[in-house]
């Protein structure tokens, strides 16, 4: 089992400060979101992602970086593609892609986009992660789709890393047959569901993914948030992981904890390869 931290930093100070405290615990992987602001409440502190993961890039050494998820509400693939491989970059090869359709009216209201139908949804999810495979792959040929055409695009200079990880949000099966397409990973999360309703679709997702991929193997990763709390104590945490990885997921990533949480935290960082 491979171990992300996600973190929403309050500030650069912030995001230095748990930066430093994944890599030295020998978290895996290091993320943030893609939000222009906190979906329940305008007054919570909320950065851009890509700067944060650019300001972590440059900073940072062995941990891999990543935003967890890149929104498609708010810009056109070639324009994530291009910040991409700018990241990939100043990283030194160390950047991860998670993309997802967005959710949240608020974000759909701060990009001036209607809300779309889940049908839309799907459909641009599928033209936009299409189109950032291509392009992160060399192939700058125009575009003529119906939500996201362009044309002269360039790639100069390409990626650092061979392939970079496209990691994708999905849980209906048209958009699970998005990352059977184009994903190197697939990330699920809770949202408002129960733990136990959670676990469920999981188990089923896994399933209907697994007849997709057609015995291709790609990285899993849970989102755990909402009802999900890795920090109610040690004994939880491994419990959670053992519970998750019973079922083929193989990375989990966490949020960074409240102050009330840091002491378990704290303790499970410290053993963390104990959990692998």
């Amino acid at each position: 089992m491979r171990f992300g931290l996600k973190v929403n930093p309050a500030g650069w100070d912030d995001a230095s400060s748990w930066a430093a405290i994944a890599e030295e615990a020998g978290f895996d992987g290091l993320w943030t979101g893609d939000n222009l602001r906190n979906p329940r409440d305008p007054a919570i502190a909320v950065h851009d992602g890509p700067t944060i993961i650019a300001g972590w890039a440059a900073t940072t050494r062995r941990i891999r970086v990543g935003l967890l998820i890149a929104n498609l509400v708010f810009r056109h693939p070639t324009v994530l593609a291009k910040q991409a491989t700018t990241l990939d970059h100043v990283s030194g090869g160390r950047f991860d892609l998670g993309i997802g359709s967005g959710v949240w009216p608020t974000d759909h209201g701060m990009a001036g986009t209607p809300i779309w139908t889940a049908r839309e949804r799907t459909e641009r999810l599928a033209e936009f992660v299409a189109i950032v495979d291509r392009l992160l792959s060399g192939d700058v040929a125009d575009h003529a789709g119906p939500y996201y055409p362009y044309s002269l695009a360039a790639m100069t200079p390409g990626t650092v890393q061979e392939r970079l990880p496209l990691i994708i949000a999905a849980n209906a099966p048209r958009a699970l047959a998005v990352v059977a397409a184009h994903g190197d990973g697939w990330v699920t999360f809770p949202g408002a569901a129960t733990e136990a309703e959670f676990y469920a679709k999981s188990v089923e997702r896994v399933q209907a993914l697994d007849a997709v991929l057609d015995g291709r193997r790609i990285r899993r990763l849970l989102l755990a948030y909402g009802q999900i709390d890795p920090w109610a104590s040690e004994d939880g945490f491994a419990r959670l992981v053992q519970r998750y990885q019973g079922i083929g997921f193989d990375e989990l990533v966490v949020y960074a904890p409240k102050d009330h949480e840091r002491a378990v935290f704290d303790k499970v960082a410290k053993r963390l390869d104990d959990y692998r």
